[in-house]
């Protein structure tokens, strides 16, 4: 998780898995650590020990103080303060999907707006082995404590691309000759009935309103995930699931 404090540029993170993850991928990014008084159970003794073992300041605090730096969040008695998380730009994302070329698989994010939402897609991106997440730069969740939180240290694995023009960004996609798939619970052609493959980006649309006008026309093809039940459509970060596994599993059919 992270919460903007500390300064311009820091941020805090908590939770034992995202501060785990954090030691471990990217630990140059650590400034200081605080934890919760006279805690000896669970991990973090274990934690406390490696962030000293890189030189890390620990300070003990009463758990009032650590509820009031994770604005109530569950920090689960360890915050850690850091530089921020770096997002990928736009330059390095061209190069990596030219680099991977016709394995290069990407989710795109239109205007998610909930960070517990992001950060559960990122951690399913990681899971489906997605090259990187895009998502514009104005109306969507950015990396929060809450965020971070869900994605269960995703966001140190899976690169986040901020764009400030989305649909210039899919034009560009489609260029260099990646079929891009959109996601509506409408379209007759179900996800298990269309032919998936790379390099391909997934378009997932907004919590309530679905796929944006000019992002529905950049798509190349459009599907549905298949509903049984009377529940009209999945929480974004299920429906983001069922697509990018569908995708995986066509992939490594073939």
């Amino acid at each position: 998780m992270v919460s903007k404090k500390g300064g311009v540029g820091a941020n805090y993170v908590y939770g034992v898995h995202a501060v785990r993850s954090l030691i471990d991928k990217r630990p140059e990014a650590i400034l200081e650590a605080t934890v919760l008084k006279g805690s000896r159970a669970g991990n973090i003794p274990e934690l406390i020990r490696r962030l000293k073992s890189i030189g890390i300041a620990v300070k003990p605090k009463q758990r009032s103080e650590l509820d009031q730096m994770s604005n109530g969040g569950a920090h689960q008695g360890i915050i850690v303060r850091t530089q921020g998380h770096q997002e990928m730009g736009i330059q390095e994302f061209e190069e990596l999907v030219i680099k991977r070329g016709k394995s290069f698989c990407c989710l795109v994010l239109d205007e998610i707006q909930d960070p517990r939402n992001l950060g559960a897609c990122l951690r399913t991106a990681d899971a489906a082995g997605i090259d990187a997440v895009v998502v514009p730069r104005r109306r969507a969740a950015g990396l929060t404590a809450a965020a971070l939180k869900a994605a269960a240290g995703a966001a140190d694995t899976v690169p986040l691309v901020r764009v400030s023009n989305l649909a210039a960004t899919l034009r560009w996609l489609r260029g260099v000759g990646v079929w891009i798939v959109g996601a509506d619970s409408e379209m007759p052609v179900t996800v298990h009935e269309a032919r998936l493959s790379s390099p391909i980006t997934i378009v997932v649309g907004g919590e309530g309103q679905g796929l944006r006008r000019l992002t529905r026309e950049l798509c190349d093809e459009i599907v549905s995930i298949p509903m049984e039940g009377t529940v009209g459509s999945l929480n974004v970060s299920v429906a983001t699931g069922v697509l990018l596994f569908e995708l995986q599993r066509q992939i490594n059919m073939r």
